[in-house]
C-alpha cells in the first residue's frame, strides 16, 4: 500500500515519509511561542506561522515544530471546527503547495486549520522511533488548540485530526502508547475525530515491503529508502542482518495493531490504505494490511468507529491531497446535533 502526500503533484515534495529536506523552520516572518501562550496584545494574525522553541531537544533533536495555520474564515466570528493536519515526513508544510491547498480548501467550507511541521527537516523526522516523538507531538498540538491562534479563531467544539505518512503514523501510534491524548487540548468540547492517510502501524510489515519493493528485489531507495526504517530503530549503518524490527523493542511498540481500544482516548477514526495496487517504492510504501487491521479492531470495540477506506490507485505522494476532503464528508457525517 502506498502512503499519501499532501500533493496531487508527485514532484512537488509533499509526499509522506520521504527525505525530501526542507528549510529551517524558524525563518522567514514567522512569529515565536510557548505552547498555551497569553492572549496580551493584538490577536495572531489569522493565515501565518508560529515556531515553538519548545520543542528544541525533544526526543533528542534540536529541531523546532512550526504550525501553518489558515483562519481566514474565521475572522467575523470563530469557527466552531478546527482541523490540525500532521505533515508527512518531509515536513512540508511551509513548502509544499500541496499543504496550503488542504488548509484553503478546509477554510471554505468554514474550517479554521492548521498544519503541523513537529520537526524542522525530514532528516529530523527519521531520527527517532515515532513513541519517542511523542512530547514534541503533544507541544504541538496543544498549542495548535489551546495556543493564542486558537484562542481568537475557534470556538474550541469540533476537533478533526488528520495526517499522512509520518503524520497518520506518529500521532496515532502516541494515543495508543501514551496518555497524552486524554488531555483536553487533544479534544474538541462538541466531537473529535481523527482522518489518517497510509499510517505505518506494522514497522516490521513495512520494512519487509521497502526491503524487496524494487526492480529485481532490491531494496526501495526513492522516495523512501528501506534504510531510513533500520536507521530510526538500530541506527545509522543498519542493515537487514543486524535490525530485525520484529524484534526490536522500538519497532514492537511502535506496532499497534493489537493493541486494546479502551487505549485510544478518541473514539471515531477513519483510516485509508493508499497505492496498494501500484509498485512498490514508486506507489506503495507503507504495508497496507496493518491499515485495515487496526481500523477493524478499533471498530469491534462497542465503544469506537472505524470506517476503513482504501485508495488502491493513489499513491504515496498523491492519496492525501486527491482524497483529503473524504475526510471532511466522514467528519461531518458524524457530527452530533
Amino acid at each position: 500500500m502506498a502512503g499519501c502526500g499532501a500533493s496531487s503533484n508527485a514532484s512537488s515534495g509533499d509526499a509522506g515519509d520521504n527525505d525530501v529536506a526542507t528549510p529551517d523552520a524558524g525563518s522567514g516572518d514567522a512569529g515565536s511561542a510557548d505552547a498555551g501562550g497569553s492572549d496580551s496584545g493584538p490577536p495572531p494574525p489569522a493565515s501565518g506561522q508560529i515556531v515553538l522553541d519548545a520543542c528544541l531537544g525533544q526526543t533528542g533533536i534540536a529541531e523546532r515544530c512550526t504550525l501553518v495555520t489558515n483562519a481566514s474564515a474565521c475572522t467575523g466570528s470563530k469557527c466552531s471546527k478546527l482541523v490540525v493536519v500532521f505533515s508527512g515526513g518531509e515536513m512540508g508544510c511551509i513548502t509544499g503547495s500541496g499543504y496550503n491547498n488542504v488548509l484553503a480548501g478546509y477554510a471554505s467550507q468554514g474550517y479554521a486549520a492548521v498544519c503541523i511541521n513537529y520537526f524542522d527537516t525530514s532528516t529530523g523526522s527519521g531520527k527517532a522511533p515515532y513513541i519517542d516523538e511523542a512530547a514534541r507531538i503533544d507541544l504541538a498540538v496543544r498549542e495548535a488548540t489551546t495556543g493564542a491562534w486558537a484562542r481568537a479563531y475557534w470556538t474550541g467544539a469540533d476537533l478533526l485530526l488528520e495526517g499522512i505518512s509520518h503524520g497518520a503514523t506518529a500521532p496515532v501510534i502516541l494515543m495508543a502508547r501514551t496518555s497524552l491524548d486524554d488531555q483536553p487540548h487533544w479534544h474538541g468540547t462538541h466531537f473529535t475525530g481523527g482522518c489518517f492517510f497510509d499510517g505505518a502501524y506494522d514497522q516490521a510489515a513495512t520494512a519487509s515491503l521497502l526491503a524487496t519493493g524494487a526492480i529485481g528485489g532490491n531494496p526501495c531507495t526513492v522516495p523512501v529508502s528501506y534504510t531510513r526504517w533500520l536507521e530510526r530503530y538500530c541506527g545509522p549503518g543498519a542493515t537487514g542482518a543486524t535490525c530485525d524490527l520484529s524484534t526490536n523493542p522500538k519497532a514492537q511498540e511502535d506496532t499497534i495493531t493489537n493493541v486494546l481500544p479502551a487505549n485510544f482516548s478518541i473514539r471515531d477514526f477513519k483510516l485509508f490504505e493508499c497505492g496498494s495496487a501500484l509498485p512498490a517504492c514508486s506507489g506503495d510504501i507503507v504495508a497496507g494490511p496493518p491499515v485495515q487491521t487496526l481500523c477493524q479492531r478499533l471498530d469491534a470495540s462497542p465503544t469506537h468507529t472505524c470506517s476503513f477506506g482504501s485508495l488502491p490507485t493513489d499513491g504515496h505522494l498523491t492519496c492525501h491531497g486527491n482524497q483529503y476532503d473524504q475526510c471532511r464528508a466522514w467528519f461531518e457525517g458524524l457530527l452530533p446535533p
